[in-house]
C-alpha cells in the first residue's frame, strides 16, 4: 500500500457503497481499509469485492473505532441511521462524506449542528451533481443568458424502486438531488412559498412526488419525481431532466446526454459537454462520483474547502425544505 494514501472507511455497502469503492479503486493516493456492513448479503458483497485485500470488516461502527484508524469515513447507510452514525464519527474527530439526504427530519438534522466546524470542514454532503460536468456546463450557460424565472426538474425511476427502498420518501430518495442543484442555481435564497403533492400507491407507498417553490423575485422552481418507469428497461430507464428559463431564453438538459439545447434570441442551438474520459469514470454519473471524492480527499488533508450547497447547512436547508414538502402532503399540499 502507499504511505501517503489516506485510509478510508465506507459504513454500508449497498448500492451507493459499492460505487465509492469501485471509484477509490482508481485512485492513488486513497485506500478503503473498513468497512461496516451489517446486513449479511451486503457483507458477504464486500468481503467478495475486497478479497485478497488488507480490509478490515465490522457489524457496527463502536466496535471498528475501538480496533482500526482511518483519516476519513464515507457514510452510505439508510437514512434513518445518518445522524447516530455521523454524531458518532464526528465525535471522535473524523472527516465525514455523508450521503445524501442528510437524515429523515430537520430536527434529526440539527442534532449535530455542535460537532459541525462552522466551515462544515469535518462534515461535506455527497451532493453529486454538484460536481456533475453536465450540471456545470448548464449552470454556467444559464449565468450568461440571465435572471431565472423559472426552473423545472424531473426524475424517473423503475417501479420496483417503492418496494426495494420502502421506507425512504421519493422528496428525500431523488428529489433531493434536484432541490441541491436548485438550491445552487438560486444562490441558496429561501423560497417564500411551497406546495407539494404525492401519489400513494395502492398496495402501499408512494410512487410519485411533486413539489412546487416560489421566490420574492417572481421566480419559480417546479419538481416531480417518480418511480414510474417499467421494470425491466436496461439501466433501469432512468429519466432525469433539468430546465431553465428566463424572459427571453430556455435551457434544456437530458442528463446523460451530454448536451444541452439552447433557445435565445431566435435561435436554437446545443452546447454540448465534453465526455468523461477517465478510465472507470467514462458517464458523468461516475466521473462526478470520482470528482467528488478527489474533493473529499484534500478536504481531509485541508487544502480543500466544502463548496457551497454541500456544506452542512446547505443540508439542512434543503432538509427543512423536503420537511415542509412532507407536511404538506399530509394537510392541505400549500402555504
Amino acid at each position: 500500500m502507499n504511505e501517503r494514501a489516506l485510509r478510508i472507511g465506507i459504513i454500508g455497502f449497498g448500492g451507493m457503497g459499492t460505487m465509492h469503492a469501485e471509484q477509490i479503486g482508481y485512485l492513488e493516493n486513497a485506500v478503503v481499509t473498513v468497512i461496516i456492513e451489517p446486513a449479511p448479503l451486503n457483507r458477504k458483497k464486500a468481503e467478495d469485492f475486497f478479497s485478497g485485500q488488507d480490509v478490515a470488516f465490522f457489524d457496527d461502527v463502536e466496535s471498528a473505532l475501538q480496533h482500526v484508524k482511518v483519516d476519513g469515513w464515507i457514510v452510505t447507510s439508510s437514512t434513518s441511521t445518518h445522524i447516530e452514525i455521523t454524531k458518532l464519527l464526528l465525535e471522535n474527530g473524523y472527516t465525514v462524506l455523508l450521503e445524501k439526504p442528510i437524515a429523515s427530519s430537520l430536527i434529526e438534522a440539527e442534532r449535530l449542528q455542535a460537532l459541525v466546524k462552522p466551515d462544515s470542514s469535518n462534515l461535506i454532503m455527497g451532493h453529486i451533481l454538484l460536481w456533475n460536468k453536465e450540471f456545470q456546463a448548464m449552470k454556467s450557460e444559464a449565468t450568461k443568458l440571465g435572471k431565472i424565472a423559472a426552473i423545472n426538474c424531473s426524475r424517473q425511476r423503475s417501479a420496483n424502486h417503492r418496494t426495494r427502498y420502502p421506507g425512504e420518501s421519493p422528496f428525500a430518495f431523488i428529489m433531493v438531488h434536484d432541490l441541491y442543484t436548485v438550491h445552487s442555481l438560486v444562490k441558496a435564497q429561501e423560497p417564500t412559498r411551497f406546495s407539494a403533492q404525492q401519489r400513494r400507491h395502492d398496495q402501499g407507498g408512494v410512487d410519485l412526488a411533486q413539489a412546487q417553490l416560489g421566490w420574492s423575485d417572481n421566480m419559480y422552481a417546479s419538481l416531480v419525481a417518480n418511480y414510474l418507469i417499467p421494470d425491466g428497461i436496461p439501466g433501469d430507464g432512468n429519466i432525469d431532466q433539468l430546465t431553465i428559463a428566463g424572459e427571453s431564453w430556455h435551457a434544456r438538459l437530458l442528463y446523460e446526454s451530454g448536451v444541452i439545447h439552447i433557445a435565445s434570441k431566435g435561435q436554437v442551438y446545443p452546447v454540448k459537454v465534453n465526455p468523461p474520459m477517465r478510465i472507470g469514470a467514462t458517464n458523468f454519473f461516475d466521473d462526478a462520483l470520482r470528482s467528488e471524492l478527489e474533493h473529499f480527499l484534500l478536504l481531509i488533508r485541508g487544502i480543500e474547502t466544502v463548496p457551497v450547497g454541500a456544506r452542512y447547512q446547505d443540508a439542512c436547508q434543503i432538509q427543512g425544505w423536503i420537511s415542509n414538502f412532507i407536511s404538506l402532503t399530509q394537510n392541505e399540499g400549500e402555504k
